[in-house]
């Protein structure tokens, strides 16, 4: 029986990748005035933000480089996300059906939080674990199994619902059943590999695909 289900955030209970692309791009031409693709701050994501910017930015730069990433993150928000009434029922549901609802996301804790307060899933969401949280990055399960134990399931009564391939494998070394989400436009376009139980094309295909579950 699914007692635990748990999302990535960007790009699956959120189509926040262009937001993040967008911020990026802003704050890095202000560093070093060189526009940076969508391919290359994807080919960055795993650590958080804050570890990414730390990695890329000269240091004298990097308090203030922060500073301004979170601040456009903050800014953009609402231009580029829109809430998605769907996923908000879709949470409700889950919670009703009595199954607790997890977080587990690589982005820090400062722009998840930013995020959840914006698209009012606060309320909705019994547990975050973000990239500030942990030490081993995803596809590590860290994450996965730190959510698990905080809300005192194991991981055959868990599902991990994630947009990259990083998500399903860390899912698959959690030990949970994994399900690939690609409802959205600005989900992660990387294929799958390993293959999850599911690529659910629309929220609905995984409402049908859980229900079976139990």
């Amino acid at each position: 029986m699914i007692r635990a289900v748990l999302f990535d955030f960007d790009g699956t209970l959120a189509d926040t990748l262009p937001l993040i692309y967008r911020s990026f791009r802003e704050m890095w031409r202000g560093v070093d005035g060189r526009e940076r693709t969508d391919e290359e701050i994807l080919s960055l994501f795993g650590p958080p933000e804050e570890e990414i910017i730390r990695r890329e930015v000269p240091e004298e730069r990097l308090e203030a480089s922060l500073e301004e990433y979170f601040s456009l993150y903050r800014k953009f928000h609402e231009e580029e996300v829109v809430q998605v009434p769907q996923v908000l029922q879709l949470l409700r549901d889950l919670k009703e059906k009595g199954c607790q609802v997890g977080v587990v996301t690589g982005k820090g804790r400062r722009s998840a939080e930013i995020s959840l307060a914006k698209l009012e899933m606060v309320d909705l969401v019994d547990t975050l674990v973000t990239g500030s949280d942990v030490r081993r990055y995803k596809p590590h399960p860290e994450g996965i199994q730190r959510a698990l134990s905080q809300l005192g399931c194991s991981p055959e009564e868990g599902i991990y619902v994630g947009d990259s391939p990083g998500d399903v494998r860390a899912g698959l070394a959690a030990g949970v059943g994994t399900v690939g989400a690609r409802w959205f436009i600005g989900s992660d376009p990387r294929p799958f590999d390993p293959k999850p139980q599911l690529v659910a094309e629309s929220l609905e295909s995984f409402q049908d695909w859980l229900s079976l579950r139990g």
